[in-house]
């Protein structure tokens, strides 16, 4: 027996956005630093040139593989700093996200904060992530061996096709039974590795559905968001449109052609779509182990 609404829950994180608006500039105010951040580490480490190298590589199929390669390894100081950074900002918002659903008279909180409970979630990102890469080897090294006896048998291609679709229907499955881990570790002030997988028992259609649900609805607001977008951004241009398009490919020449008037507008845009997406992919897994919580209190 389902014991949520699917459809509360998959725009739970619309809801509390619009209805705590003074959140939500903070929340975008924060992701507007993280923003900054990448260019600021990018001019500041001198590796600016080497993205462009890497991007222009990745326009070009015929382009050098070895030259793409060197790109990206001399990137590696970037990712040091910004995977940290990445961990951080996901487990501050989905902190900030499950303590406005489960307890949202708490006005002592701030929206952006970090402590115990944010540790935590970093820490199941952590094991998560290890348990991912472990699963994954596996799988492959069983479908490699499966695949060497099939292929001797003349059904190889078949099998690899089959393989990929069972593989990738089984990383969904996995996920929405494991998606109530973080709402379970931060409710519990405990590290629930494997407790979302007995808690959602029987529930992987509705919550899938709900996911689905969430994830269409905030693609459409991102569309939308990105038409109104396009429009002001044509406006402050003269109606120039391919000055409007030069926007999603910024100057990496030097830190002030970087900030051009088009790329600031986008810096803030995506901040705010961020703040808005991150509630609302965090809100749905709070709203159904509060529902699940409620249905077991009362049993």
């Amino acid at each position: 027996m389902t014991v949520f609404s699917a459809t509360d829950a998959a725009f739970e994180g619309f809801r509390v956005t619009w209805e705590k608006p003074r959140t939500l500039l903070i929340w975008t105010g924060f992701f507007l630093v993280v923003n900054l951040l990448m260019p600021l580490a990018l001019f500041g480490l001198g590796l600016n040139s080497r993205l462009a190298e890497l991007e222009a590589a990745s326009a070009n199929p015929s382009s050098d593989p070895s030259a793409a390669l060197e790109s990206f390894m001399a990137l590696a100081p970037l990712y040091a700093v910004l995977l940290p950074v990445g961990l951080v900002v996901q487990a501050v918002i989905a902190a900030a996200v499950f303590r406005l659903v489960l307890d949202p008279e708490d006005s002592r909180r701030h929206p952006v904060q970090f402590g115990r409970e944010e540790a935590h979630l970093i820490a199941l990102s952590l094991i998560y992530t290890l348990l991912f890469i472990l699963a994954v080897v596996a799988v492959v090294l069983v479908g490699g061996v499966a695949a060497g006896l099939f292929g001797l048998a003349g059904a190889g291609p078949l099998f690899g096709g089959l393989f990929g679709f069972a593989l990738s229907g089984l990383l969904v499955y996995v996920a929405v039974r494991m998606s109530l881990g973080p709402v379970i570790t931060f409710s519990e002030d405990r590290l629930a590795i494997f407790d979302s997988w007995r808690l959602t028992q029987g529930l992987f259609w509705p919550m899938f559905g709900t996911y689905a649900l969430a994830i269409i609805a905030v693609l459409i607001f991102y569309l939308l968001s990105m038409v109104l977008v396009a429009a002001l951004g044509a406006l402050l241009s003269g109606g120039d449109v391919a000055a409007v398009g030069k926007v999603m490919t910024p100057d990496m020449s030097s830190l002030s052609a970087y900030f051009s008037p088009g790329q600031v507008l986008m810096i803030l845009f995506s901040a705010f779509m961020s703040a808005v997406y991150n509630a609302v992919m965090s809100a749905p897994a709070a709203v159904i182990y509060r529902g699940i919580r409620a249905g077991r209190s009362a049993a």
